[in-house]
């Protein structure tokens, strides 16, 4: 199974104690590019989606970017701590990658920011968001193909990251270590790109900061085309 699998048992618990340094320690961990990301990652959602499902939403740093006169978003996040801090007035919904609680096809797009890589079945997920959604969007952390940079990418996290969260969140500092537990699962970007490919028909798919981040926008292929229908809300 490609997935955190049992290693959940560790990561969930630390989301729900990192709201209130969530988005100082995303900024210091990408080197200020973590919202220049969520926006390439906005740009890629089409004009005439009209419903939207931010997946693993946070505390709503990347629903900011997807609200718009018209359209209709839902939060969703395991952690009810990051959905209590999430202040846009938006319907959401508490519950896992796994096993959304939505019908087929009712979103257009499901777009998910520095979430995916949390996903508990991988490909479980990938079945789920292609069940419920005409297309899928995500920026997250990634593991790079090239062996090299891929080592010293396992070293900036297993020592830089807690190095930071010393420094900027010291109460913290046992729940970043988490995030070594979620490179050491993660396929090469050429194996995740090819997983991807059996849920999705992908339209883009593109590396940052050497490798380590991956954006994404693929047309699931449960589904002939991914316009919405605007008629029963769902798609054709």
């Amino acid at each position: 199974m490609t997935g955190l699998g049992e290693r959940w048992r560790k990561v969930y618990p630390a989301y729900r104690k990192l709201v209130s340094v969530y988005e100082r320690m995303n900024l210091a961990m990408t080197w200020g590019n973590v919202d220049k990301w969520r926006r390439q990652l906005a740009a890629l959602v089409p004009d005439d989606a009209e419903k939207i499902l931010d997946a693993g939403c946070g505390p709503g740093n990347m629903t900011r970017h997807l609200l718009r006169p018209g359209r209709y978003v839902v939060g969703l996040d395991y952690s009810i701590e990051m959905l209590k801090a999430l202040k846009y007035d938006i319907d959401k919904v508490q519950g896992v990658f796994e096993s959304l609680p939505f019908r087929d096809g009712y979103f257009d797009v499901a777009v998910l920011a520095y979430a995916l890589h949390a996903a508990r079945d991988l490909e479980r997920a990938l079945d789920e968001l292609t069940r419920v959604a005409g297309a899928v969007a995500a920026v997250s952390m990634g593991a790079p193909d090239n062996p090299i940079v891929r080592g010293l990418f396992k070293l900036y996290v297993a020592v830089f990251v807690p190095f930071l969260a010393l420094l900027l969140a010291p109460s913290h500092l046992r729940e970043y270590t988490a995030l070594s537990d979620i490179l050491s699962v993660a396929p090469p970007n050429r194996v995740f790109k090819s997983i991807l490919s059996r849920w999705m028909r992908l339209e883009s798919f593109t590396t940052r900061g050497f490798g380590a981040i991956y954006i994404f926008y693929g047309t699931s292929r449960r589904f002939r085309r991914h316009r919405f229908t605007g008629g029963d809300g769902s798609y054709v």
